[in-house]
């Protein structure tokens, strides 16, 4: 560590006396990162194409030679800081910044001169390289760094360092919390790697630089990240450069969509899959930082903030709670623990609601969670059959509820783990509930009173389970992915046992520009035992059978499998979709066809259907014929994706 200071305070570690012109090309990525761990949600895609110039006396150019981008939901308008755009190429030199001094301003670099009176070193890993042109083997050391305090802007993490020559070699890095300007932020992550020219010159190779965000008044269940990658390629040293090259300014660009396909490598969606949305464990990334910085809070997020788990948890309306409000509260009083409380009312039922929940995010991708609920509003299955904000329009608008409600008042404890990059996820979990069914179904007042379904009476009473589960995912964004889900279920219900087990197969497939995509999904379901009406499987209507009777089939088995294709004809604005499926149900119980007047299909019932989307395929209408002796349907919904958050 005090050869590289002393290299860099003589001008030697970055001012190599060489001259170089080079190319760069890369992407920004600009997703929703969701807390479930969930497929993320891109929405817009930029790619850059960038010439580096540098003199031998150390002066440097960046000329942008081309810009695009494509959007894949709808965002609003920005343009990224011009560090997202270029090379670093001179390491961040004496002090770092982020976003043009917006995200990240003048931190003191660790191989700086006065970087030894404000971080602690600590030589971790050695490693040998070896280059066939050169003698003997080259010997790279990393070291960690971690700041003597923690409440000043600071760098947390590791530099790798040449050995003979204190050259840098790689940076891996985040910051403390008093680094952060804007307070939106949650984390920064930067990795900047370096390669071995000429046999002696460490020069700009790869950087990544990841950005994510929340809002620091509201804690919901979503961030946004902004990923940028660049790599440099196609060194040529010792150039001829006119005698005012360098005189300019430093970076100049132009404007987006100006320059031709040529200057570019690949196309802009072509790396999405192995570079910007492959599956990250943000957890790992976490427990990096913390280990490093002992136990200092890496997000600059506030520890307490408003808290919604989606819209309906702060409003909604449906026939058994009526109109319900409702608010909660998060704290975050370490990096690896958060607490979540959420409260409401419902003002038909004149029942409150409560939940109360503890994440603890432990090392290697596993967390724990315990949670204690009252009143929770429960649904049936195997699949609701609107979003809770789209249920609460058409429960006011035309006293249409989508939903069959009940209460559940317990408690929960879960195990997740996501080894490795996060496509594997094992779950555990143990509950007690106690169900409470409604006595007298709320009237909107609007709509005809002809459509609104009668409340099932739901059983009552404890219900004690265990369950266990594996969800498995791959993908090659964005012209394909595939998920698959298997989860098991023991319990007791009113002094007997029972079992379930689910299964599902989802696959997405879509041309590189998108225009067109196609899905399919499989799910099936088994239960057995001593069960209360509302957990057996419900199949007809919206979100499982389209143009038959809504949830009037229902039963112990259930088999379920639907697709749909997407043309798009306006980027942005039109789609046209198609649709099929069918489904079954069977082993439908006695007592709950004569109670509940849901019986078995008979045999597969299917689906056929047309329809239109727009504004990025979120708002969707489809026409869906039920064949056989189904009936016509029309269906209004939006983007699946969307939906855990309404």
């Amino acid at each position: 560590m005090l050869l590289a200071r002393e290299l860099r305070a003589s001008g030697a570690l970055y001012s190599h006396p060489v001259a170089y012109q080079a190319r760069a090309e890369g992407h920004i990525y600009f997703y929703l990162e969701r807390d479930d761990g969930g497929e993320p949600v891109p929405m817009r895609v930029d790619q850059v194409a960038v010439d580096l110039y540098r003199s031998s006396d150390g002066r440097t150019r960046q000329i942008l030679r081309g810009l695009r981008r494509q959007e894949l939901l709808p965002v609003k308008d920005f343009r990224y800081y011009i560090d997202r755009l270029t090379a670093v190429q001179n390491g961040f030199g004496d002090r770092i910044s982020i976003g043009q001094g917006r995200d990240v301003r003048d931190v003191p670099h660790p191989l700086s001169t006065e970087g030894g009176s404000l971080y602690h070193y600590r030589t971790v890993d050695s490693l040998r390289l070896t280059v066939h042109s050169l003698p003997a083997p080259i010997t790279v050391y990393e070291v960690e760094v971690r700041p003597r305090r923690d409440d000043v802007p600071a760098f947390v993490g590791s530099v790798y360092l040449e050995g003979e020559t204190g050259a840098l070699v790689r940076m891996a890095f985040g910051f403390t919390p008093a680094s952060y300007i804007d307070e939106r932020t949650d984390r920064i992550h930067v990795r900047l790697e370096h390669a071995l020219w000429e046999e002696r010159f460490w020069l700009p190779y790869r950087q990544e630089v990841e950005v994510r965000r929340e809002m620091p008044e509201l804690d919901l269940p979503v961030g946004t990240i902004i990923r940028a990658q660049l790599e440099v390629t196609d060194y040529h040293f010792q150039p001829e450069f006119g005698p005012d090259f360098f005189s300019g300014p430093r970076v100049t660009m132009v404007p987006y969509g100006t320059a031709d396909s040529t200057a570019f490598r690949e196309g802009l969606l072509d790396r999405m899959a192995e570079e910007g949305l492959s599956p990250v464990s943000m957890a790992r990334l976490e427990a990096e930082a913390r280990q490093i910085a002992r136990e200092q809070l890496v997000s600059g997020l506030p520890k307490m903030r408003l808290y919604a788990d989606r819209f309906s948890s702060v409003l909604r309306a449906n026939r058994g709670e009526g109109v319900h409000v409702g608010m909660g509260t998060s704290f975050a009083p370490r990096p690896d623990l958060k607490l979540q409380g959420l409260a409401g009312y419902g003002f038909a039922s004149g029942k409150p609601s409560a939940t109360l929940r503890g994440r603890w995010s432990g090392d290697g991708g596993t967390a724990t969670t315990v949670e204690l609920f009252g009143y929770q509003m429960r649904d049936l299955g195997p699949r609701s059959g609107a979003s809770g904000a789209l249920n609460t329009l058409s429960t006011v608008l035309l006293n249409r509820d989508y939903s069959d409600p009940y209460f559940a008042t317990g408690a929960r404890f879960a195990v997740r783990h996501q080894p490795g990059g996060g496509a594997v996820s094992l779950h555990l979990g143990a509950a007690w509930e106690h169900f409470d069914g409604i006595d007298e179904s709320w009237s909107a007042g609007l709509g005809s009173d002809g459509r609104q379904r009668a409340l099932r009476p739901v059983g009552e009473g404890a219900f004690v389970s265990g369950s266990g589960g594996l969800t498995m995912r791959w993908a090659s964004v964005p012209t394909w992915s595939v998920e698959t889900g298997l989860t098991g279920t023991v319990g007791r219900w009113g002094g007997g046992g029972n079992t379930s087990i689910g299964a599902r197969v989802e696959a997405r497939m879509a041309t590189q520009d998108i225009t067109r995509q196609a899905r399919v999904a499989v799910e099936a379901g088994a239960s057995g035992g001593n069960l209360p009406h509302q957990l057996n499987f419900f199949l007809g209507g919206r979100g499982t059978l389209p143009g038959h009777p809504y949830r009037a089939y229902g039963g112990r088995r259930f088999l379920l499998a639907r697709g749909e294709a997407l043309l798009t004809m306006v980027p942005t604005w039109l789609t046209v979709r198609l649709l099929a499926g069918a489904g079954a149900v069977g082993a439908t119980p006695g007592e709950l066809a004569d109670e509940w007047d849901a019986v078995s299909t008979g045999g597969l019932r299917g689906y056929v259907g047309a329809g239109l989307s727009t504004v990025h395929n979120i708002l969707r209408i489809d026409g869906v014929w039920g064949l056989g002796d189904g009936s016509f349907e029309l269906v209004l919904s939006v983007d699946q994706r969307l939906r855990p958050y309404l």
